[in-house]
């Protein structure tokens, strides 16, 4: 599970600058659109008016005029149930006061739909959060945003799993829009339940590369030192308590910390880690989480 979304790095692809960070995060509210004056009647298209359908009437261009964004749903009862299987917008031509069909594209269980702007800049972005099932959220649940591009709409941010988290970064004088991609570290010899979630990557939106790089690395030097901290405690509750549950807290958070030092400024620093604390896991935890964590160690794929 660890290299689900490693691996397979078209499945989560974006166009974007480079991976980025800050200090303080926030979940990003949504930016709905301002109320319209200028609302025309939608009639659904014939080839989808035999489709179950939900539109949306939303002003995309501001433009002053509604547009419609439209998902539709398998034909099947069950397929209806889980999600919408694709996407159509229809945008308003104000001069020839028609609704022109100029998007559409296929869904993998589409569970949710927002407009907002994601990056800033501006110009609204659809954000489309998916769900394909399973018990893991990690697995299972991906997003999609939508962003109006030279005259086309295209996915600045396509994820099918890693349950992706759409954040605004602040150091104070910045603010920065973000999606956190997470990852499960699970190598087959471990139960399911010991799964330690950790982050895969972060899509950084509207940035320069230049900025990107330096954000990218606050952020994980963040994320890393909040680890080591909870390291430390966990240790302490290990000393005293040798119950499963604190030899698992002390091992999820050194994979943590294996994978955050990695992509964080201070991954020179990693083999002497692992020197340093090495023979505290042996002498500590149960020999499938030592093995775990030497597996950690090696390059993911």
């Amino acid at each position: 599970m660890m290299q689900r979304i490693a691996i397979r790095g078209l499945m989560c692809s974006a166009i974007y600058y480079l991976v980025a960070c800050t200090t303080e995060t926030k979940e990003q509210e949504p930016i709905h659109t301002p109320a319209v004056t200028n609302t025309v009647p939608f009639i659904i298209p014939s080839d989808l008016a035999t489709r179950s359908t939900d539109i949306r009437r939303v002003d995309l261009r501001r433009t002053g005029y509604e547009d419609a964004v439209v998902m539709v749903y398998p034909r099947d009862s069950l397929g209806a149930r889980i999600g919408f299987e694709e996407l159509q917008i229809f945008e308003f031509d104000s001069t020839k006061r028609v609704f022109v069909r100029v998007h559409e594209e296929k869904v993998y269980y589409g569970v949710s739909l927002d407009v907002r702007d994601v990056d800033g800049d501006g110009i609204q972005e659809i954000c489309i959060r998916t769900n394909g099932g399973g018990t893991s959220e990690i697995a299972s649940i991906g997003l999609i945003i939508l962003k109006k591009l030279g005259g086309r709409y295209m996915q600045i941010v396509s994820c099918d799993s890693g349950n992706p988290e759409l954040l605004t970064l602040s150091d104070g004088n910045d603010a920065v829009s973000i999606v956190v991609v997470n990852t499960e570290f699970a190598p087959p010899y471990i139960a399911r339940t010991e799964a330690v979630e950790v982050i895969d990557s972060v899509i950084v939106l509207n940035q320069s590369p230049t900025k990107s790089a330096s954000v990218r690395l606050q952020l994980f030097d963040e994320y890393l030192s909040k680890a080591e901290q909870r390291y430390i405690r966990a240790k302490q509750v290990l000393a005293n308590n040798r119950s499963d549950e604190a030899a698992y807290a002390v091992y999820s958070e050194v994979v943590t910390i294996l994978r955050l030092m990695k992509q964080s400024s201070r991954s020179a620093s990693l083999p002497a880690f692992v020197r340093t604390e090495r023979l505290y896991w042996r002498s500590m935890l149960p020999l499938r989480y030592q093995k775990a964590i030497e597996d950690a160690l090696l390059p993911s794929e």
